[in-house]
């Protein structure tokens, strides 16, 4: 038995037991689509991913990273933006591909995303999922949201955010945790690089003294933590998606399509 194979062994068993003690919150409540005000055309953007897709932290999907990162793109574009979510906590990137994707799409209204959003990665390394694999599972979870949506759709990866300064986190493990999870970063930055009008956005994290940024199980981000990582996000994402609205062809698909 190597110091290392008992290091992932241990490792492994301690996350299962912290995955058991933390406080319980539940997904998001409320509606699961909206649209913000603003200029038409609206940006429809998909989110898709795990429990920080699915909004736990938070009451309501409108407070959550959807949401917000809806009102955080409107504001800096002047566009509305119609959201839509596909996610379940604990997901992985290969349960998001698996079991998600279906979600991206809602036939009844005729809605197809312009973009979308994957926020997925942190169970993957609680998991200590190895890189490799890790970026695999994001190379193939492309090709399948490509199969479904077609080429012509942006895909952006939330970056994972940096577990350093979670609470949740015992110091000891919090190091070669936060270590951990930048390697697996590089990966699905790599994976992205490497398709067609996919992009890799950074997350960074909460700061040293989070306050009110984390929800009551000091691991999720609260409705003012969602808040200030989609202002991040969407700073980048504003620039994609006027690019996108700019490029939708005048005939081609119409808001409801």
């Amino acid at each position: 038995m190597t110091p290392l194979w008992r290091w992932e062994r241990g490792f492994q068993v301690f996350t299962k037991g912290m995955r058991a003690r933390l406080i319980r919150l539940p997904e998001a409540a409320g509606a699961d689509s909206g649209t913000t005000d603003g200029k038409e055309p609206a940006l429809r953007m998909a989110v898709l991913g795990d429990s920080v897709a699915a909004g736990v932290g938070a009451a309501e999907h409108r407070e959550a990273m959807a949401g917000r990162l809806a009102e955080a793109v409107s504001a800096m574009t002047g566009r509305a933006v119609s959201w839509r979510v596909a996610a379940k906590a604990g997901a992985t990137l290969a349960a998001v591909r698996q079991g998600l994707l279906p979600g991206l799409t809602d036939p009844t209204a005729r809605w197809r995303p312009d973009v979308v959003v994957v926020v997925a990665g942190t169970n993957d390394a609680l998991r200590l999922r190895r890189p490799r694999a890790f970026r695999r599972d994001a190379e193939r979870l492309i090709r399948d949201v490509r199969l479904r949506l077609g080429e012509d759709v942006p895909m952006v990866f939330a970056g994972l955010p940096s577990v350093g300064r979670l609470a949740a986190l015992p110091r000891r493990v919090r190091i070669p945790l936060a270590c951990y999870v930048r390697v697996l970063d590089h990966q699905l930055k790599t994976a992205a690089t490497r398709g067609v009008a996919v992009f890799h956005l950074p997350s960074g994290g909460p700061p040293e003294h989070a306050g009110d940024w984390l929800a009551p199980d000091r691991f999720h981000p609260s409705a003012d933590g969602y808040r200030a990582w989609a202002r991040v996000l969407g700073a980048r994402l504003a620039t994609l998606a006027e690019a996108t609205l700019g490029s939708r062809p005048t005939a081609g698909r119409s808001a409801g399509s």
